[in-house]
């Protein structure tokens, strides 16, 4: 839209006291349009009926455009694509009118506001709000503290707009002003100072005031963009986690006859002996009769009931009449299983643990996660299973992977599984739901990326210690880098810590090569980069960690390590520092740098190679790969915590082998498996069993 199309905006100056006028009128509730040109009184009521949405138009009090984006993101909605102009109400109306004709011009004209867009795109609706609702937020301070040396009276009458808040009202205003300021207040400032605005609507400019140097009370603390890092859960969480919540789902699978898909985590969870489900005494009848109580109790009645649960069991039925349900203290005298509050908390925990391994398994940003729809997300295509996005379900076209399908190995189908039986109980269709059940005839609704923060939160908090829950940073992209830093330590070459990670890597590799995806196959480091995408820009990607997270497990003069050259090793890393540390640079510097260069290491898999020390052919190297790299069969070997997972998985997988009946003639060899990988990890301070 060309602004050369709008005469409202070409004649505002020419009608801008004419307007004033009007306002103030209105304000006072004064009909004082006879003393307005009819001329003016005609451009005034057609400036104000602009439509600057479906619902809106410019002179409304408040704009929604909630209806121009129905496919909005969860956390989108709402608010966030509302402005309520009423809420700034120290602000005179003239001021607000200007304010409007901006936001206007960004919405509908963005060519025009060339200091604030290099491009010619329209821009988000909440992308503006937001900005515009940081900078109404501090005109509203500055006309509260002129309001107090003018008196409300004069700066109605004599305040035309913004051109007539001076340079020190700015200053004032900054050592008051109850919210940060930052990127958004900013944006608001250089959309109102451009030219266009200055030329057509503006009757001065306005001052000139450089905001990053007023005395503000609060301001967003900046990180230099070399300091910046993506949230990533560290190693021995992701790994407690992933196990915790495979042994929930699985369990509650098994316990209530359901096939298991992730087999491994089965047959782990069996030999570790961990059984919530038995603990709570979970069976097929207590669930159903769990259900019915949720129901019950939520006020459903009979026939909503039946058709929530499917298949009623007979004795949950009353005997007088033949469809309607017992009353709760009836059914709970079905069974001897206290119900409880904390059964819930227990059907809450597999929630919980359903939502995080689909999250953490797929890669999916918040706002395509709140859209899974439990019972119709599944699809397969040829030989994968596929986790659809609800919102390109039926949209024809490419599908990319990461953006409209995502591979779901097998523990992620077993959690699509578990949450659709917990549908039944909070009678919603999202995954990302509210736990409470939803009221009869009311309209379900998926989460907001801040309460899938909550959820994720309640998660970590029920596996984690108190001390390691609060040391804990997290954002709705954490689970999506965590992946794609996992995927980067997989690239160079570092032991998987979860089996499942080796399920996504293996699948997604060949799923990258189906032709509904990409015409290319997609390695560990490639699948990371894509992972990398959204959620922050500049800083360190995933993958600049895991290279450093390689180098440190090796190179680290503080470190821990195993084995017989381990001692020579670590002073010869310190000797390296040393002489770094002298010319003043630290210790992660360092390492930043080797990093960046590409340090070359051998890693074997159960520890690195240091048979490289000698350049001359050594024919005694034993080497043939992790058959025999550890420190009690290679002098060569040098084992740091990074190969824990591996010495982890060895002493759990020859743990497994000792419980099957066949192994009873390798009894010995297994054992002393596991005693070398437990020493192993005791020798670098590691938890033998997490």
């Amino acid at each position: 839209m060309s602004e050369s199309i709008i005469p409202e905006f070409a004649a505002f100056k020419k009608w801008r006291m004419a307007a004033h006028g009007l306002l103030l009128g209105l304000q006072k509730d004064v009909g004082e349009s006879s003393a307005v040109p009819v001329e003016a009184l005609s451009w005034y009521n057609a400036l104000l009926a602009l439509p600057v949405s479906k619902t809106s138009d410019l002179g409304d009090p408040i704009w929604d455009f909630n209806e121009d984006y129905p496919n909005a993101a969860r956390n989108i909605q709402g608010a966030k694509l509302r402005l309520d102009f009423g809420s700034f109400p120290l602000v005179n109306q003239s001021a607000v009118l200007e304010v409007k004709v901006a936001m206007y011009c960004w919405l509908k004209m963005p060519a025009s506001l060339q200091s604030l867009t290099s491009s010619a795109r329209n821009i988000k609706a909440n992308t503006a709000i937001s900005c515009f609702k940081a900078g109404l937020s501090f005109v509203n301070t500055m006309s509260g503290q002129a309001r107090e040396i003018l008196t409300g009276e004069f700066f109605e009458v004599g305040y035309h707009g913004l051109s007539y808040f001076d340079a020190g009202m700015y200053r004032t205003a900054a050592l008051v002003h109850p919210h940060a300021f930052g990127p958004e207040l900013q944006r608001f400032f250089t959309a109102i100072r451009s030219p266009f605005l200055l030329e057509q609507i503006f009757d001065k400019p306005l001052p000139y005031v450089e905001l990053d140097s007023l005395p503000w009370a609060k301001v967003l603390k900046r990180v230099d963009e070399s300091q910046k890092t993506y949230r990533i859960l560290p190693n021995d969480v992701f790994e407690k986690a992933s196990r915790e919540a495979s042994f929930a789902v699985v369990d509650f699978l098994s316990v209530l006859g359901e096939p298991v898909n992730d087999l491994i985590a089965l047959t782990r969870q069996n030999a570790k002996g961990y059984s919530s489900a038995k603990s709570q005494r979970l069976t097929p009848y207590n669930y159903d009769l769990y259900v019915a109580l949720r129901l019950r109790r939520k006020g459903y009645d009979s026939s909503a009931m039946g058709a929530a649960i499917g298949a009623v069991r007979p004795d949950f039925l009353s005997g007088n009449r033949q469809h309607d349900f017992k009353a709760p203290e009836t059914l709970l005298k079905l069974t001897q299983v206290p119900l409880d509050d904390e059964f819930r908390r227990y059907i809450n925990f597999i929630s919980y643990s359903a939502c995080y391994l689909v999250a953490q398994y797929t890669g999916m940003r918040p706002s395509e996660l709140s859209e899974i729809l439990v019972e119709s997300c599944m699809e397969k295509e040829n030989d994968y299973w596929l986790l659809i996005s609800n919102v390109v379900k039926h949209r024809q076209g490419l599908a990319k992977l990461f953006d409209d399908k995502w591979v779901a190995i097998p523990i992620v189908r077993d959690a699509i599984r578990a949450a659709c039986l917990i549908a039944k109980v909070k009678q919603n269709p999202y995954l990302f739901s509210n736990v409470d059940t939803v009221a009869q005839g009311a309209e379900p609704a998926s989460m907001s990326s801040v309460g899938i923060s909550v959820q994720f939160s309640s998660f970590f908090k029920e596996i984690l210690t108190d001390e390691e829950f609060e040391s804990l940073e997290f954002s709705p992209y954490t689970l999506r880098h965590t992946l794609a830093y996992q995927m980067a330590r997989a690239e160079l070459g570092l032991p998987f810590i979860s089996h499942q990670l080796k399920h996504f890597g293996d699948l997604i590799g060949g799923a990258g090569q189906n032709q509904s995806f990409s015409a290319v196959s997609l390695g560990y480091g490639a699948i990371a980069e894509i992972l990398s995408k959204g959620g922050r820009s500049g800083g360190k990607t995933p993958s600049q960690v895991a290279e450093e997270e390689y180098i440190t497990s090796y190179c680290d003069p503080d470190g821990n390590y195993a084995g017989p050259n381990a001692e020579s090793h670590k002073a010869r890393m310190k000797k390296v520092f040393d002489g770094y540390m002298a010319a003043g640079y630290t210790k992660e510097q360092v390492i930043a740098q080797m990093a960046k260069k590409r340090l070359a290491i051998i890693n074997v898999g159960q520890g690195f190679c240091y048979g490289g020390q000698r350049e001359a052919h050594d024919d005694s190297l034993p080497c043939i790969g992790t058959l025999r790299c550890n420190p009690n069969r290679c002098k060569n070997a040098v084992v740091t915590k990074v190969h824990a997972p591996k010495w982890r998985e060895i002493y759990v997988s020859n743990s497994l082998a000792l419980s099957s009946p066949s192994s009873a003639s390798t009894e010995e060899e297994l054992r002393a498996a596991m005693e070398e990988a437990k020493g192993v990890l005791e020798y670098l301070g590691e938890e033998v069993e997490l």
